[in-house]
């Protein structure tokens, strides 16, 4: 009778889930990119904002300065005439020139009496009492030719005040400044141009900025008029508008970013982001989509497990109907005369009857039983004879008439000792069991199978999550060569457009298609370069990838090891102009876990590159290795800045690292703690001193204790 079938359970329920979930991971990650990308872009229209209105401030600062400079200038002559009025204009005339001497603003310094003819500046003056600015006009500048330049005037009162109440008295004139505008706005100017900016400003009172017409601007380019007004004109969007008062003359400055303010600052960088961010919500949904996949198969050969389990219990059902239709076989040997008598059925079981055995079955069934089972067959008796097991009971084979070998388990029990002691009657059924031990065998080949299948899903799974630093190294020195070729196979599919299409168009000269082929065989020439690279890289980092993927404990040499290691950490030292040296004796034999080493070796060359050459120009590692019949000892030497006192005592907390946040984690040295002593088994010390260099000295077993052992001490 045939185990039925049984069809294989429906994924259909699984699937819209698995779907629904993968669909969501994508709707997560785009949703959560464009997030990013729409808050990057604000953080940095922001930042622009900011920067452009920290430029313009410094501009306003220095223009500011200036005017006030200028006004306190006219101010402070005024004062000094109200304090001491019998000042000579001798006198007055050489506080002038030591005043526009310090001031390069000031063009002209005069002193006005009081009249009654006063402009309209000087009445206001003299009725607020402080220095007031004119509207622009032109004064003759003889270092322009004698050609006009624009120009204000600033008016300070001058009082006649009583000596004892300090009130005014009467009027006496003013104090005139006469303040060129190219002198005045000369520093603004170079402000503006230097951070990139246009520099226009507007005398509010006199209407320029109604008309669009500047008292002073300062652009970075030369233009003729037409080109200036056009410029002038596109001042709304992201012009720095100022309002300024000078001498009580409201004036206005803009300050217009120029194209190359916006040239020096950082390229946006929320594309990227987007990208990024949709590159791994694709990396993502590739891994849920694998790891779905998984457990489907999990859940599929959980079902071929049930029906492999189903078939075998359907196999020893039809093995027990077979045991009870055909029954057991019978047998007594009898010590005292040697003689074994068996039941028809005894003889059956291996083709015979009893009369073809003949009369001395005990003999013939010595020469049919299987010689590697006899002795195991008397030794599992004399247990029993001895009182070890109440029932003696073992399976063994024979062999049948047509000459193969057929299972029989034997159960008995000694019925009669003699008065000595010794075994007399020995009675015990016969059963054979070959369907049984072939039920078994199968089982236990379907068992193997299972678990080997398992275990080795378990282990690549385990192999890709440890292998993702290592992979990210292979990956990222793989990108040169691996990018060259595909900017070499580019550029040859570009060229054979090019050539079909002068193929197509009948324009191919001979000196085209030399030239093709030239291109094409350089092409390739560099292709292979960089494959053969690519391979070499691959090739190189294959064994250590494999030890540094698992704690497997193997023998091997160790001078070969460590020199793997060093290749495979070669391409990232050589940006450095550190070097490492190596000192090995050959034929040192370890059984020990070459992946914890290697990660060792690793930490500590990192560990140096990282800290002990910070501000070197060249630094040197040296790796030396001195091994007795029992043990290794591995010194790890450097030139470098040497470690403080406070930090050797804390090198092996987890965490402490005094480059955090510049490219330290805190746990190099104490992975390599842990590695050394509870993996490896061995010892390790730290001797430096401050500019001196630091010496690391590992001691290690050259047979590693067992697994755990440290924990069962």
């Amino acid at each position: 009778m045939a185990p039925e079938t049984h069809s294989s359970p429906s994924t259909g329920s699984k699937s819209l889930p698995d779907t629904a979930v993968l669909a969501a991971v994508v709707l997560i990650g785009t949703v959560c990119s464009a997030l990013a990308f729409m808050g990057l872009r604000q953080t940095e229209a922001l930042r622009l904002q900011n920067i452009h209105s920290t430029s313009a401030r410094t501009v306003q600062d220095v223009l500011e300065l200036d005017i006030n400079r200028a006004v306190e200038a006219a101010h402070n002559i005024g004062l000094v005439l109200e304090s001491q009025p019998q000042v000579r204009k001798a006198q007055f005339d050489l506080l002038s020139r030591r005043v526009m001497n310090d001031l390069h603003t000031l063009s002209a310094i005069r002193w006005v009496p009081a009249s009654g003819n006063e402009s309209p500046h000087e009445q206001q003056a003299r009725v607020i009492g402080r220095p007031v600015a004119s509207e622009v006009f032109t004064v003759l500048d003889p270092g322009h030719d004698g050609d006009g330049v624009p120009a204000i005037a600033i008016v300070a009162p001058v009082y006649e005040r009583d000596a004892v109440t300090d009130a005014i008295m009467r009027h006496r004139g003013f104090v005139e400044t006469v303040v060129p505008l190219a002198a005045l706005l000369r520093d603004a100017g170079n402000r503006a141009n230097l951070v990139g900016m246009d520099l226009m400003v507007y005398d509010l009172e006199a209407g320029t900025r109604a008309n669009d017409e500047t008292i002073y601007a300062r652009f970075g380019v030369s233009a003729d008029a037409e080109d200036a007004h056009a410029h002038r004109a596109d001042r709304a969007h992201n012009d720095f508008v100022v309002p300024l008062d000078v001498a009580g003359r409201p004036w206005q400055v803009v300050l217009h970013p120029r194209p190359e303010f916006y040239a020096g600052l950082t390229s946006s960088y929320a594309p990227y982001v987007l990208g990024a961010g949709l590159f791994l919500t694709g990396l993502i949904a590739a891994a849920v989509w694998r790891a779905q996949r998984y457990r489907r198969s999990i859940e599929s050969a959980r079902h071929r497990a049930s029906r492999a389990r189903e078939a075998l219990a359907l196999e020893q059902q039809r093995l027990q109907n077979i045991m009870e239709g055909t029954g057991v076989a019978t047998w007594e040997f009898d010590y005292s005369t040697r003689t074994l008598q068996a039941s028809e059925r005894w003889a059956l079981m291996s083709g015979y009857s009893v009369d073809e055995l003949g009369p001395d079955l005990y003999s013939r069934w010595l020469e049919l039983t299987h010689p590697d089972d006899l002795n195991k067959f008397f030794t599992a008796l004399d247990e029993h004879y001895a009182g070890k097991t109440p029932h003696f009971d073992y399976e063994y084979r024979i062999r049948h008439k047509q000459g193969h070998w057929i299972w029989v388990g034997s159960r008995a029990r000694l019925l009669e000792r003699d008065a000595e002691g010794n075994p007399l009657i020995l009675g015990g059924t016969n059963l054979e069991i070959t369907e049984r031990k072939e039920a078994e065998e199968r089982i236990r080949q379907l068992n193997a199978s299972l678990e080997q299948r398992m275990q080795e899903e378990a282990t690549r799974s385990e192999a890709r999550a440890t292998l993702g630093t290592l992979i990210a190294s292979v990956s990222h020195e793989m990108g040169t060569p691996m990018g060259n070729s595909l900017m070499t196979a580019s550029t040859l599919a570009d060229q054979a457009k090019q050539f079909q299409a002068q193929l197509d168009a009948g324009t191919l000269r001979r000196s085209s298609l030399a030239e093709f082929i030239t291109q094409v065989r350089e092409g390739n020439a560099l292709l292979m370069r960089n494959l053969e690279r690519a391979v070499a890289l691959l090739k190189n980092f294959r064994q250590v990838a494999a030890d540094q993927a698992s704690e497997q404990r193997r023998q091997f040499d160790l001078r070969q090891v460590l020199g793997e290691v060093l290749h495979t950490l070669a391409p990232s030292l050589k940006r450095e102009a550190h070097t490492v040296t190596l000192e090995v004796p050959e034929g040192i034999a370890m059984d020990s876990y070459p992946g914890p080493l290697g990660q060792v070796v690793i930490n500590l060359i990192n560990n140096a590159y990282l800290h002990a050459f910070d501000g070197m120009a060249q630094g040197a590692v040296q790796l030396h290795v001195q091994a007795t019949d029992d043990e290794v000892t591995l010194v790890c030497r450097d030139n470098g800045r040497g470690i403080a006192p406070e930090t050797l005592d804390k090198m092996f907390q987890p965490f402490f690292s005094t480059r955090i946040g510049s490219g330290g984690t805190g746990l190099g040295m104490s992975i390599v703690d842990n590695l050394v002593k509870s993996t490896l088994g061995g010892s390790l010390s730290v001797a430096s001193t401050l500019g001196d260099g630091t010496t690391v000295t590992i001691t290690l077993p050259r047979v590693a204790p067992a697994p755990h052992s440290g924990a069962e001490e």
